[in-house]
């Protein structure tokens, strides 16, 4: 779970009516996992939805806000869900599988607010979640459905609307009540009379009963009467003409409103109300003052025209942390855009705003390693989403400007845990003509990008970006960036166990920060010199330096810093075996993490108990402990340092021989599902008050028996018969979620300890040579240091003998690991693809009797699902899945093609469930068309052929072929 509890967004006026709606949401959302809420801009899809999710039971599950309002790239939809759950950091632009890693298993109730601009990108996000988290339930809201499997779209009524004629006795209807409590905020005295209620009654229904159109014609009431608002409103419908009410009416009615509410603002404040578009996210009065002052504005009359516009209800105005901040519905800023290019300003004020933003920037970058660093980062977070705005319109007009900002905000990215957004921003910055020149700016980048690369353990990318940082700091001069790339660079080699490099750049790296009072860097150089020193062996100079970290940290007077340097010296005394010194260090550790949180270094120190635990003899309670760290890093996608792996994987193999596989394995799913506040606040207390965990007992669970692992240089003996006559004794069926079968039995899930062995295994299978360690390693492990792999590879192996029961299987021979060449196994992908070659293969002589598709549809029935679906395994599968998918697709074809003639509605389901997956296959969508004309649905042939250009329009640019 996360660390802070998340919160709905807050609301400043009153919920008016949808007691009924709401009653049949709370239905719907309890039946279905995804729900999505659909309507025309302004229907009031948000504000239900927030009313929805704020009014849930106590007990239910969680609920989760995701605005993505401000997001116009598909990829940062899974970081966006993984930001608002508190678990960032981890998930990559467009990862949707690691997302989904991070989500399984706890109870989660997520609303995605806005994918209309995104909405394939939701779509292929919500559908890939759903599946891999059964947990988890999804309300979305929406322009159109998503289209997802299960999903259960629908559309947002008008408000209730009052019949024609009622007069006063009509005027109770859902839309007259908001235009009354809309119009008393204005004018505190306004009520309904039997003069005005008639007309208020017409202004709703006019106005569809749409709630944004109905709140800005309440807000008029200001200035002009129930009768002249309706008077106006007659003109504009006359414009729009008097057809149905139809999506596309709704919209220009809203359009019509905020034409209308435009009209009625002077000059000056029209200018600035199409100025002010250019911010996201909100905005506070010194920005509209910078960006938005030039002629005809001046600075002193900016606060009066933006009480004007919140005065007429254009512009929303709350507060955030003791400042006032202002923001635009989404569907205003996107009419004062078209505002703002209509005028040919927005050049000049987009240019504006990415000045004022860098200005923000350059003022808080020296703070973000000082003392006030915590304060200076939530200066700047409520401006997040003007910060990436002027980064996308910097890097496509002032290339210049763009990579000066990118390059002072790495420090920003690394304190608010967005690293995976700041190291596509860096990446794409030093790809940039404007970024290879030997500047400050190109050294800066260099430095960022191997900074975020050694945090996250990847070696070959953080070294060559670190040294060139290095050289071209030192040849600038710039003394204080030559230090921390040293420092970084150093962490790297540590990782690497060059222990004398890495002392040597950090012993240089600490001098300067010494000579300068840099406390932060001081503190991070101490602390890798005690890594490294760790490393070595040299538990004395361990200690001292680590000492000398919590003694700067301390003076640094940061909690977050200060829980990195005391879990450090922990560790130390970890390592000497002085236990009770230990786990003070890390409780005290924790307790600071509170103040401060941090999930990376939160993870730690949990695992650090853990291996307390293990050390005293407390198998249950380490488990619990080394699984909820675990379940932490999957979250935001961290490793452990290498020194720190290799000992932790030396106590889990020791844990889960004491225990056996079955309770390990429950206390293991308990620690991954622990609430991580409650479980900090456990840890955080002195272990003599603290009450320790129970002890989970398995008395009546018999282990699975010990197996005895081969060596790597293990014999490939002959496995003996199966138990079965002609049945082979190993089986595996991967195509869909892995099914394995040993002599016939499954093997029960708890024998796998984790998804890598049974990716292992795939790997085996499918490359029947086997492969080096590493070879295997490199493809498992992408990216990981080699002095992690043969580490990572062994345990993995270990544990895949392990869940088959049958150490001997695996062989090496050499030097290349594979299966036991003696061995009869059945494996799904094989008899996949020798019987797909043979359904496709033309018979040599035709069978009159026999039905030609039967081949065809035996074949389709083995592909279950895509190759190990569900599994996280690395990318060295997608050629497999890819080559196995379009086999599928070429037997779906074929199937199709035989059943065109004599049934083609049959034919026009299989190829309409085909092109649901393949939207881009021209081939599919062809032969759709031609079976619906087939089966004399001529009208769905010709609504699927205006489908399909308009995808090919906008998703390529391209004309369909004639």
């Amino acid at each position: 779970m996360p660390v802070a509890s998340p919160r709905l967004p807050s609301e400043l006026t009153s919920f008016i009516g949808r007691e009924r709606e709401l009653a049949e949401l709370r239905v719907l959302t309890a039946q279905h996992r995804l729900v999505t809420l659909t309507g025309p801009a302004g229907s009031g899809k948000t504000r239900l939805a927030l009313e929805l999710a704020s009014t849930r039971d106590a007990g239910a599950a969680p609920v989760y806000w995701v605005e993505l309002a401000s997001l116009r790239e598909g990829g940062l939809v899974p970081p966006a869900v993984a930001e608002a759950m508190g678990l960032q950091g981890g998930v990559r632009s467009g990862d949707t599988v690691a997302l989904s890693r991070l989500l399984e298993g706890a109870p989660s109730f997520v609303v995605l607010d806005n994918c209309e601009q995104l909405v394939e990108a939701c779509a292929e996000l919500v559908d890939a979640l759903l599946r891999a988290c059964p947990t988890l339930s999804i309300l979305a809201t929406s322009r159109e459905a998503l289209g997802v499997p299960g999903e259960r779209a629908w559309l947002v009524p008008p408000l209730g609307l009052p019949e024609a004629g009622n007069g006063v006795s009509g005027t109770g209807s859902e839309a007259v009540r908001l235009f009354v409590e809309r119009a008393r905020d204005v004018v505190p005295g306004f009520d309904l009379t039997p003069a005005n209620s008639p007309v208020v009654a017409d202004i709703c229904r006019r106005l569809d009963g749409i709630p944004l159109a109905i709140e800005l014609a309440a807000a008029r009431v200001k200035v002009l009467s129930p009768a002249d608002i309706r008077d106006r409103l007659d003109d504009v419908f006359r414009l729009l003409g008097s057809g149905g009410r139809t999506v596309v009416l709704r919209h220009r009615t809203l359009r019509a409103s905020i034409d209308w509410s435009h009209d009625l603002l002077t000059d000056d404040a029209r200018v600035l109300f199409r100025r002010l578009a250019v911010f996201r996210g909100g905005f506070g009065l010194d920005g509209a003052e910078r960006v938005a002052t030039q002629p005809p504005l001046d600075e002193e009359i900016v606060l009066e025209l933006v009480a004007r516009l919140v005065d007429r209800s254009l512009l929303g105005v709350g507060e955030h942390h003791g400042t006032t901040r202002y923001a635009y519905l989404e569907a205003v800023r996107q009419y004062a855009t078209e505002k703002l290019v209509e005028s040919g300003e927005e050049p000049a004020v987009r240019a504006r705003h990415a000045a004022w933003i860098f200005s923000l920037v350059e003022e808080a970058e020296p703070h973000f390693i000082r003392t006030e660093r915590r304060m200076w980062v939530e200066r700047l977070q409520p401006d997040l989403d003007n910060i990436r705005s002027a980064l996308a319109w910097s890097q496509a007009h002032d290339p210049t400007l763009h990579v000066r900002l990118v390059a002072k905000l790495w420090w920003f990215w690394f304190s608010t845990w967005h690293w995976t957004e700041g190291g596509r921003w860096i990446r794409e910055a030093l790809a940039l003509p404007a970024a290879l020149e030997p500047t400050g700016e190109r050294a800066a980048l260099l430095f960022a990008a191997g900074a975020l690369a050694a945090l996250q353990v990847r070696a070959d990318l953080a070294r060559p970006a670190l040294e060139e940082a290095v050289e071209l700091a030192e040849a600038l001069a710039d003394d204080r960036l030559a230090a921390y790339a040293r420092n970084y660079l150093g962490m790297t080699y540590a990782g690497e166990e060059r222990a004398a490099e890495a002392e040597a750049l950090c012993g240089r790296a600490e001098a300067w920060f010494r000579d300068n009072d840099d406390l932060y860097g001081l503190r991070l150089a101490a602390l890798l010199l005690g890594s490294a020193a760790l490393g070595r062996g040299d538990l004395t100079a361990a200690e001292s330096w680590n000492r000398e970290g919590v003694r700067v940290a301390r003076r640094f007077g940061q909690n977050r810093e200060l829980a990195a340097s005391l879990q450090n010296l922990g560790v130390v005394h970890l390592v000497a075996g002085q236990l009770d010194e230990a786990e003070a260090l890390i409780r005290e550790a924790l307790a600071a993490s509170l103040a401060d949180p941090s999930l990376y270094f939160i993870a730690t120190g949990v695992a650090y108990m853990g291996e307390i635990e293990a050390a005293r003899g407390r198998p249950s309670e380490a488990a619990r402990l080394l699984g909820a760290a675990q379940g932490i890093r999957d979250r935001i996608g961290a490793l452990a340092f290498p020194l720190d792996a290799r000992r932790q994987e030396s106590a889990l193999i020791g844990v889960r021989e004491r225990m056996g596989e079955v309770a390990f394995e429950a206390a293991w799913a308990d620690g991954r599902h622990q609430d991580v506040d409650a479980l900090v606040q456990e840890l955080a207390e002195p272990s003599a008050t603290r009450v320790p965990a129970p002890t989970k007992q398995a008395a009546s669970a018999v282990a699975p028996a010990e197996v005895t692992t081969a060596t790597d240089s293990g014999s490939s003996a002959v496995v003996g018969t199966a138990t079965t006559s002609g049945e082979a004794p190993l089986r595996v069926d991967a195509l869909g979620p892995v099914l394995v079968s040993v002599e016939g039995v499954a093997v029960d899930q708890d024998r796998w300890v984790y998804a890598k062995p049974r990716e292992l295994l795939a790997y085996l299978l499918l490359h029947p040579k086997g492969g080096t360690r590493d070879q295997i390693g490199e493809a498992l492990w992408p990216g990981a240091p080699r002095s992690n792999l043969k580490n990572s590879f062994h345990v993995t192996l270990h544990h895949l003998r392990k869940a088959l029961g049958h150490p001997e299987w695996v062989v090496a021979e050499a030097e290349r690991y594979r299966l036991d060449p003696e061995l009869r196994y059945a494996f799904d992908v094989d008899e996949f693809e020798r019987r797909a070659r043979a359904a496709l293969r033309p018979p040599a002589q035709p069978d009159a009797g026999g039905d030609p598709t039967a081949p065809l549809r035996a074949t389709l029935a083995l592909y279950r699902g895509e190759l190990l679906e569900g599994e996280p395994a690395a990318r060295w599968i997608d050629d497999h899945r890819d080559r196995l998918r379009r086999l599928q697709v070429e037997l779906t074809l074929a199937l199709g093609a035989a059943l065109e003639a004599d049934r083609p509605r049959e034919a026009a389901d299989l190829y309409q469930r085909l092109a649901y997956r393949e939207e881009l296959d021209e081939e599919v969508h062809r032969r759709l068309m031609t079976a619906w004309h087939r089966a004399g649905n001529r009208v769905a042939a010709l609504r699927h052929y205006e489908r399909v250009v308009g995808r090919l329009r906008s998703e390529l640019d391209a004309e369909p072929e004639p």
